[in-house]
């Protein structure tokens, strides 16, 4: 894998780079002036809604950099195949990903706002969050190609992580191992599928 390849797919997705670092510092900069300004209770709570948001922008973000590519038949055309574009920038955003959450985890642990705290270890959740959603993100590109498709399985995962896995489910290392393990399994089918270029191709041409 050549530095050009992988500089002109930085390039590519850029702006998508950026998006779950954006969310994670603001995250981080409007939790710490609520809980200076606000009492702990009132500061958890802004913080854990912002988090869940800075989960779906990284989701969509990895969603985003996965679809539309009208470029298919010519990556399977030449040695840069389509799937390890795809591989390329997923992990390109994923890692942003994985980097804001520690950018956004850390100042809210320090100032005491952050909820079900368990001391440093509990960075394994927003970081999780971020591997687990572009997982799926990863998994839908690759069966479905479709923007659409790929946006509400991203949404769906959030939905069952925040709303019907994480509250309910301890210790905190099972709560994340599960979805994590889950997550990895889907990717590497994902990747399996990336491999079939006539299907790439024709799922395309569906798609446009």
């Amino acid at each position: 894998m050549s530095v050009s390849f992988l500089a002109a797919q930085l390039r590519r997705v850029r702006v998508a780079l950026a998006i779950p670092l954006v969310a994670a510092v603001v995250t981080a900069l409007v939790g710490r002036l609520a809980a200076a300004a606000w009492s702990s209770m009132q500061g958890m709570a802004l913080a854990f809604g912002l988090g869940q948001i800075f989960v779906i922008c990284s989701g969509v973000a990895v969603a985003i950099v996965l679809t539309g590519d009208p470029l298919v038949e010519l990556h399977e055309a030449t040695p840069a195949s389509f799937r390890r574009v795809q591989v390329v920038r997923a992990v390109a955003v994923t890692a942003s990903a994985v980097i804001g959450a520690v950018v956004m985890f850390a100042p809210l642990h320090v100032a005491g706002v952050w909820m079900q705290d368990k001391g440093w270890i509990t960075v394994v959740i927003p970081i999780g969050s971020a591997v687990t959603i572009a997982a799926a993100a990863f998994g839908a590109a690759a069966y479905t190609g479709s923007a659409s498709s790929t946006t509400i399985v991203v949404t769906a995962t959030w939905l069952f992580l925040a709303a019907l896995w994480d509250p309910y489910v301890e210790p905190l290392l099972l709560r994340r191992g599960i979805p994590v393990l889950i997550a990895t399994i889907l990717a590497v089918r994902a990747w399996r599928r990336l491999g079939d270029a006539e299907r790439n191709i024709s799922q395309a041409v569906a798609a446009a």
